[in-house]
């Protein structure tokens, strides 16, 4: 009776879980491209991603700094008129006009330290850049293992069923012929209506995978392979990720010998024409003006001080991703190496499955063997098949994890 309610339960839940199931355009699949590489996908999602303009404005800013480094000007040069008389005073004739122009100018260590920031900033700017292609990278291998493993639980859910129905179709035309009892058929219906279940969950699984993977690629399509080959020994040092570490921390570096060259006294040349009248007399005459302004290092000590937070900052931020990217590359090392022991131990699993899986068949056809004892072997059997099923997909998953570990770009 138990087992009976069950499966009116069971029967009500599908209904309604269907009914509260996406239209079929939800469902729909995403089709397979034979032609599409993995680095393809990911040169696509580049391109659809809207962090793309953050690094284009960080280039243009490195170009603007570089087109300043060249320039031996510190800041834009000034104009100044002037003009004094005596009309409202002693009123003797006196006048005087004066024009001059001011040019601040960069002594050779500041201009040698600008250039150095121009190169520094667009060498961090291209590293990270670099580093988020990676990044990239990884989410596209991501979703595509997640989809291998989506389409694994449909296939497994759709073998299930098409073996539970199977049976069903065996016990009816027993129970015609009056070798087992209706409470059979009934156990076997509620089988029927958990498999259609379950496999109605993985294909709304498949589709919010899919649909995660549109939005994030821009494609329609997905590659027909996704699986990689182990990387072999990578240079450490050319991880994308510590490359753009270091280069910050030689940016900041920059940076700091700026703010010290400004410490400096940056000369500002002048010169200027001056024309004096005192009644008939008229005295025209040129000069030139140096100026050097007092620097105080009590009013440079702010900008000094947060130039070297930013250095410190850079260089912590070094440190720490070489050792996460050590740690990571270990971590995948070790999954990989469980991932295959794995796959090893659920094949071996499986085929002891199916074969008990067989034997009770046989045993339930000749009547040796009970349809509960029966239902039990081929939930074993069919749990067996889904570890191996998915071992071998999260084997390739672990490989693609590896070589993302150790900065690999296709």
């Amino acid at each position: 009776m138990r087992r009976l309610q069950s499966a009116l339960q069971s029967g009500l839940v599908l209904l309604v879980f269907t009914g509260l199931m996406p239209s079929a355009h939800a469902m729909e699949t995403l089709a397979v491209d034979a032609d599409l590489s993995l680095a393809e996908v990911m040169a696509a999602t580049l391109a659809h991603s809207p962090e793309t303009g953050r690094f284009e404005a960080q280039r243009a800013y490195a170009d603007a700094l570089g087109q300043r480094a060249g320039n031996p000007l510190d800041g834009p040069p000034s104009l100044g008129f002037s003009h004094q008389t005596d009309a409202i005073g002693s009123d003797t004739g006196m006048r005087e006009w004066e024009g001059s122009v001011a040019l601040p100018l960069r002594r050779p260590g500041l201009q040698a330290a600008a250039e150095r920031q121009a190169e520094g900033r667009l060498s961090a700017t291209e590293q990270q850049s670099t580093a988020w292609r990676l990044q990239i990278t990884g989410q596209v291998r991501q979703l595509l293992a997640r989809l291998a493993e989506a389409d694994a639980q449909v296939t497994l859910a759709e073998r299930a069923l098409a073996t539970t129905e199977e049976l069903q179709a065996q016990i009816k035309k027993r129970l015609d012929y009056g070798d087992v009892p209706r409470t059979h058929l009934i156990l076997a219906r509620e089988e029927t209506l958990q498999r259609q279940a379950e496999l109605r969950q993985a294909e709304l699984d498949r589709a919010q995978v899919a649909e995660e993977y549109r939005r994030v690629t821009g494609l329609t399509t997905r590659p027909a392979d996704w699986t990689e080959s182990p990387a072999g020994a990578i240079a450490f040092q050319q991880h994308p990720a510590l490359l753009a570490a270091q280069a910050e921390v030689q940016a900041a570096e920059a940076d700091r010998a700026v703010v010290r060259e400004r410490g400096r006294s940056q000369p500002t040349v002048g010169m200027n024409i001056r024309r004096e009248e005192s009644g008939r007399d008229a005295v025209d005459s040129v000069g030139i003006s140096l100026s050097l302004p007092i620097q105080l290092q009590s009013l440079r000590a702010p900008e000094q001080g947060r130039a070297n937070v930013r250095l410190a900052e850079a260089r912590s931020t070094a440190r720490l991703t070489e050792r996460q990217i050590r740690l990571t590359v270990a971590q995948a090392e070790e999954a990989l190496a469980a991932a295959r022991t794995e796959l090893e131990q659920a094949r071996a699993h499986r085929d002891l499955a199916d074969e008990s899986l067989a034997l009770a068949r046989r045993g339930y056809s000749l009547g040796e063997f009970g349809l509960t004892d029966l239902l039990r072997v081929q939930t074993r059997q069919l749990t067996a098949q889904r570890r191996a099923a998915m071992s071998r997909v999260r084997l390739q998953r672990r490989i693609a994890e590896y070589n993302q570990a150790k900065g690999i770009m296709p």
